[in-house]
């Protein structure tokens, strides 16, 4: 595996694949064992990490130190793969450094808790890459911004610049062997290092697999593929074995955690195959995403936990065209992550993930907005045929569990129905949907086979 040699393949980890030393050894196994050309990795932090920095670095703001747990979990995972305990000490230090920084001002601005979050990715490329070369396959640890991976410079939730994609391409072919790339992050223009948001590192293995021009893009999560809901609410839910980019992306857009749905975009321009795979059942098939979209029919049910519902006042009709520009120029500066919207005589109904972005915004607008929590989101994912039945369904279903919608989004999205209940309800909404929508196309399917 010598420099210049091409990649057939990019493997991603995500921070579950990840968890512990049992979890980094399946992976080495499962590298060890691929046939055919060397791949790139991409690597998430593992399981837990990123919410402990986070947790960690907002305790350094209010003046407590807690920067140790971070050092015992990693030096935890060393200790069960049998390698140095000194391996990320400079990591460590440069780690500390920092917090103690941040507990200085008392305060924590943003690049700085981005800069925060960004050892949970750098230090486990460091772990796996060493993981991997104790088990005889030789083995890089690779920060994605050192590759040139540039961005722009929205703290949290940057976007990857496409131009710098040559650049990453030409580095990665000189690295020795199999490159471990941090997944996340990035750096802007500045030189300042920035985080890709939420499953952001799907986005940058998609970015990796259209730089080097790889075949295919292999997302190795903890759980089967993409499944017909989060088994975590709806015990009986099933992998899709085969889904088209534009349902995914709509599951990604709706909550889905297994998915980043902006790293849908490289691998349709790059014309990159993608899979979902399971790190616990390499064998297995995981979902295969293909550009084809689904017939009419729900496939899926998607869930958001944790919604804001942020309410505009409208006012009078005079000044309404500036309050919406209003607000939606504060959401874009932030790049806060919006879902449907709601416009009623009276109010603009905007639903937002909960994050410091957010806060940000909520505390820029005061008064007048008004932020409501403890909701969430769950949305019937398939073509709906323009007919509206699959929404009377999900409407009829939902009642009839005793759950009236706070508010219904029906026919705004071509391809899924959302429907915001309290956050109290979301299990119940999500296994009656599940089981009176999918249930039924299972039934079906099962009985055209059986014909």
């Amino acid at each position: 595996m010598l420099p210049g040699m091409p990649f057939d393949r990019v493997m991603k980890f995500g921070g579950a694949a990840l968890a512990d030393g049992p979890a980094v050894e399946r992976v080495c196994a499962l590298v060890r064992e691929q046939g055919g050309p060397r791949p790139a990795l991409v690597v998430s932090a593992h399981q837990g990490v990123t919410e402990m920095l986070d947790t960690v670095a907002r305790s350094a703001a209010a003046g407590i130190a807690e920067g140790d747990r971070v050092r015992i979990r990693h030096r935890t995972l060393l200790s069960q793969l049998g390698l140095d305990s000194e391996l990320l000490d400079r990591h460590f230090s440069e780690f500390f450094s920092l917090l103690d920084g941040i507990q200085k001002r008392g305060q924590m601005a943003l690049e700085e808790r981005d800069l925060v979050l960004s050892f949970g990715e750098r230090m486990s490329a460091r772990i796996v890459a060493q993981a991997l070369r104790a088990r005889g396959v030789l083995a890089t640890p690779v920060d994605a911004f050192d590759l040139g991976l540039t961005s722009d410079s929205v703290h949290g939730n940057a976007q990857p610049q496409p131009e710098s994609l040559d650049e990453v391409r030409e580095a990665l072919e000189q690295v020795t062997g199999i490159p471990v790339v941090t997944g996340f992050l990035a750096k802007d223009r500045h030189g300042n290092l920035t985080t890709l948001g939420r499953n952001g590192s799907d986005l940058t293995a998609a970015l990796v697999a259209e730089a080097v021009g790889a075949s295919e893009l292999q997302l190795w999560k903890a759980v089967g593929g993409l499944m017909t809901a989060d088994p975590r609410l709806v015990p009986d839910a099933r992998v899709i074995d085969q889904l088209g980019f534009a349902e995914a992306a709509e599951y990604a857009f709706h909550g889905a955690e297994v998915l980043h749905a902006a790293a849908l975009a490289p691998a349709r321009r790059a014309a990159i195959s993608v899979r979902l795979l399971d790190v616990n059942q390499p064998a297995a098939p995981g979902t295969r995403l293909d550009p084809q979209t689904r017939d009419h029919g729900p496939c899926g049910i998607a869930t958001r936990k944790r919604i804001v519902r942020v309410l505009l006042p409208l006012g009078p009709e005079s000044d309404r065209v500036t309050r919406i520009a209003e607000l939606f120029a504060h959401f874009a500066r932030k790049r806060v992550e919006i879902g449907p919207l709601r416009h009623t005589g009276e109010h603009l109904s905007v639903l937002a993930t909960p994050g410091p972005a957010l806060d940000l915004v909520l505390a820029e607008l005061g008064r007048r907005v008004r932020a409501e929590t403890e909701l969430a989101l769950v949305a019937v994912i398939g073509r709906h045929g323009g007919d509206g039945a699959i929404a009377d369904s999900a409407v009829r279903v939902l009642l009839e569990a005793g759950i009236e919608p706070i508010e219904s989004h029906v026919g705004s999205r071509d391809l899924s129905q959302a429907f915001l209940v309290r956050a109290a309800d979301l299990e119940r909404a999500a296994r009656a949907l599940h089981g009176a929508l999918l249930g039924r196309v299972q039934a079906g399917l099962a009985a055209r086979a059986g014909g």
